[in-house]
């Protein structure tokens, strides 16, 4: 039998914190200052252009790559083609489906409207680290579109991975965001 030094014991343990340590922080959730450098105003513009596409049901979004800032998907409302196309699904369905650098943990998404929960869940799905959005579901139900009255940051918070959660930034725009949704009820 091997005898085990006072020495041993102590390395072993500290390679152990050290590896415990480095492994959490891999496995650490993203925060917002992770997109600090992120300018919110301009992509939420650019979901903004999608919803302008239908203006009875402003949902427009789009997908962008936070390390390189490039839009890499844009979607808006579909759902006279399929009731599921909502604009975040049409944006995450624009994007590359073969390229070597593409990397969904790299990409973040922006809404005019706070994601419901079956957009939510294919963020989650999808691994990105980030959503943004304009206008808050409760705000969109008083306009009478009709949501699920379920919260995006509970879909995130009910989701079992460990890469680590989305983090979700609301209120970008927003008044902006708002009209678009105000305007489209007084069509209604």
């Amino acid at each position: 039998m091997e005898k085990i030094s006072r020495r041993g014991v102590l390395v072993a343990a500290a390679s152990a914190v050290f590896a415990q340590n480095g492994l959490q922080q891999a496995l650490a959730e993203p925060d917002k200052t992770t997109f600090a450098d992120l300018d919110h105003e301009r992509f939420m513009r650019l979901a903004i252009e999608q919803a302008n596409k239908v203006p009875e049901c402003p949902f427009g979004a789009v997908v962008v790559n936070y390390r390189t800032k490039k839009v890499m998907g844009e979607g808006w409302v579909r759902a006279n083609q399929n009731p599921i196309w909502h604009g975040e699904m049409t944006a995450i369905n624009s994007c590359p489906d073969v390229s070597k650098d593409f990397d969904w943990k790299d990409m973040c998404l922006y809404t005019t409207g706070e994601s419901c929960p079956m957009c939510q869940a294919a963020i989650v799905w999808t691994k990105m680290p980030l959503v943004v959005y304009g206008s808050s579901i409760p705000f969109l139900q008083t306009c009478g579109f009709g949501q699920i009255n379920i919260r995006a940051q509970a879909i995130v918070d009910a989701a079992l991975f460990d890469y680590g959660k989305t983090v979700i930034i609301g209120g970008v725009l927003e008044k902006t965001c708002n009209a678009l949704f105000t305007k489209a009820k007084q069509k209604t």
